[in-house]
């Protein structure tokens, strides 16, 4: 591999912790003159009486952190230019890099060279952390050129490792005193529905995105603030949040710190799913016994019946009172509402009754429910629960494109090989074969982690074919008459062309080969065409688009994304893929 795959480059930002915009000052407790009491509105029903009437999460709300990048292996398409506050950071850095010194054997790349050469570009990078994320939690970033160093296109580009630091209001000082929370590199994901050969959608290549590729390096630390200093309530928040979540004999979950404040750590049972247990730690009732809290519970479960109720508030505070709950709870599994019945059965198998799993089931096979998608997540939820599988199965063969897309991510949770073939492709993404006997679909994520989802029996490339992507990336050939499927490609660089792969005409070898690295094995053999995820992705929708494979193409629906650039002001910056 060349040696500037090797380079760090590591890049400093100043900034502050963004607060969640939680208030602190909470509508329902009575901080304001005796004769205003009368006034204030009682708590809803699912916040009375839970830790979330007296306090609020701290920090509540997305952190952001920034950097600065260099993103090499973009061909001709990148820019020698590099933004003026940038140039002497990155010549000092990369010094210390041993890039240019002799002594090291990298005296013929010094990096003002590195940075002049069109086949690198300096990008702004961001990512937003949620409350709780443990160091280690993986995160999408989101990527884009500078508008005074313009790049032509990210689309094939690789990311050399940066870092991230805390960012507030606009561009941080590059080498700025604040300390690493998170670090980055990757290849960049481009808007696959882009034609590159329009002038308008090339422009909007500039920026990207690089799944899955940032990791914190830090725990973000979050705690609870009452809304109203009061010792005696820190303490029980601090003794219930415990008596429900911590190991007897083991370390503290809460720990009440004055009046005020309660730090709370990340259950290990929980951190893989550490927004719900922040979730439940607020639903959490604070008292569990007597006759007031039975009224309470017959309150709760009875407003699981109205249509208009607030179903999964409700769900919560009764899954975070615990199993007590169960004998009132049980009768609403048979709720002529179907919001009512799935948000009880919900709770009762969360809470570890195997009689609510039927109740999911049901839900998981009814069509017409717009619960058919929360019930079959659900049933991911519970991989200990076998008679779940069959169900999850028949919905791979679902007329619904979603229904078999949340059965097939929900047997991944239950290591369901029977349907699922997985392979790894030179460890930059990953291709599932799924058995299906319904309509072809192609799915590919562009979040969490690089996967390509072939849901058909058989999926192949039709012929004749001639396809050749909007930019001449690749060329993909067959006659009517060929046994064989003809790839090569352009070379970014020199825009050459490779030597000529012949394979079969399936789908899934397609991908193996356009995405397999072009390094030869031991028998000097070269056996792929090295195109990045984001790159495969593209081929794989443009050549559904022209019906060369007869399929279905979905990319995974991106979550809310917190910009990184609102402050920014970077001007002409082109919009995220959407």
């Amino acid at each position: 591999m060349r040696k500037r795959f090797f380079l760090f480059v590591l890049l400093a930002l100043t900034g502050t912790l963004i607060l969640g915009g939680a208030d602190c000052e909470s509508p329902w407790t009575d901080n304001a003159e005796p004769s205003t009491a009368r006034d204030v509105a009682p708590p809803p029903l699912y916040v009375a009486g839970t830790v979330g009437e007296h306090a609020v999460l701290v920090p509540g709300g997305l952190m952001s952190l920034q950097g600065y990048g260099v993103v090499i292996a973009l061909g001709l398409n990148g820019s020698a230019e590099v933004p003026e506050h940038l140039k002497k950071y990155f010549s000092e850095y990369l010094t210390k890099q041993d890039l240019g010194l002799w002594s090291k054997g990298m005296e013929s790349l010094p990096p003002d060279r590195l940075l002049r050469d069109k086949d690198t570009a300096v990008v702004l990078l961001g990512a937003v952390v949620p409350p709780g994320a443990l160091a280690g939690t993986t995160l999408d970033l989101e990527v884009a050129d500078f508008a005074q160093a313009p790049t032509r296109s990210l689309d094939g580009g690789m990311l050399m490792p940066s870092e991230l630091r805390l960012a507030w209001r606009g561009l941080a000082r590059p080498g700025g005193p604040s300390f690493i929370w998170g670090r980055a590199w990757g290849p960049i994901f481009v808007n696959p529905f882009l034609d590159f050969s329009d002038s308008g959608d090339l422009a909007k290549a500039r920026s990207g995105r690089i799944i899955g590729g940032g990791k914190l390096v830090r725990s973000r630390p979050v705690k609870l603030q009452l809304r109203q200093p009061d010792y005696q309530r820190c303490r029980q928040i601090e003794s219930r949040i415990n008596e429900k979540f911590s190991i007897p004999g083991k370390e503290k979950i809460a720990n009440a710190l004055d009046a005020y404040t309660i730090n709370l750590k990340i259950p290990r049972k929980w951190r893989r799913d550490y927004g719900r247990f922040l979730r439940l730690v607020l639903h959490l009732p604070l008292v569990v016994t007597g006759a007031d809290w039975e009224r309470n519970v017959r309150e709760l479960v009875g407003h699981l019946e109205s249509p208009h109720a607030e179903h999964d508030e409700l769900a919560l505070v009764l899954e975070a009172a615990g199993r007590h709950v169960l004998p009132g709870l049980k009768p609403t599994y048979l709720s002529k509402h179907d919001s009512a019945a799935f948000y009880a059965a919900r709770t009762g198998l969360r809470l570890g009754d195997a009689s609510a799993a039927e109740v999911i089931v049901r839900f998981a096979q009814k069509p017409a429910s717009p619960l058919q998608l929360h019930a079959i997540e659900e049933l991911g939820n519970h991989p200990k629960l076998i008679r779940a599988v069959p169900i999850l199965r028949k919905g791979l063969d679902e007329e619904n494109e979603m229904v078999r897309l949340a059965a097939y991510e929900a047997l991944l949770k239950h290591q369901d090989a029977s349907r699922i073939k997985r392979t790894d492709v030179s460890g930059e993404f990953e291709l599932d074969v799924v058995k299906s006997d319904r309509g072809n679909v192609i799915y590919a994520t562009q979040t969490g982690a690089p996967r390509i989802v072939l849901f058909g029996s058989d999926m192949v490339v039709a012929k004749p074919v001639f396809f050749n992507a909007s930019d001449d990336l690749v060329t993909i050939t067959a006659t009517a008459a060929d046994k064989k499927l003809q790839v090569f490609r352009k070379i970014p660089r020199s825009a050459k062309t490779s030597e000529s792969f012949h394979i079969d005409f399936s789908v899934g070898k397609l991908v193996e080969t356009l995405g397999t690295r072009p390094d030869p094995d031991v028998a000097g053999k070269v056996n792929g065409l090295g195109l990045t995820y984001g790159q495969v992705v593209r081929v794989l929708y443009q050549m559904c688009k022209d019906q060369d494979i007869e399929a279905k193409f979905i990319l995974q629906p991106l979550p809310q994304v917190a910009t990184m650039y609102r402050d920014a002001a970077l001007e002409g910056r082109p919009d995220m893929p959407e």
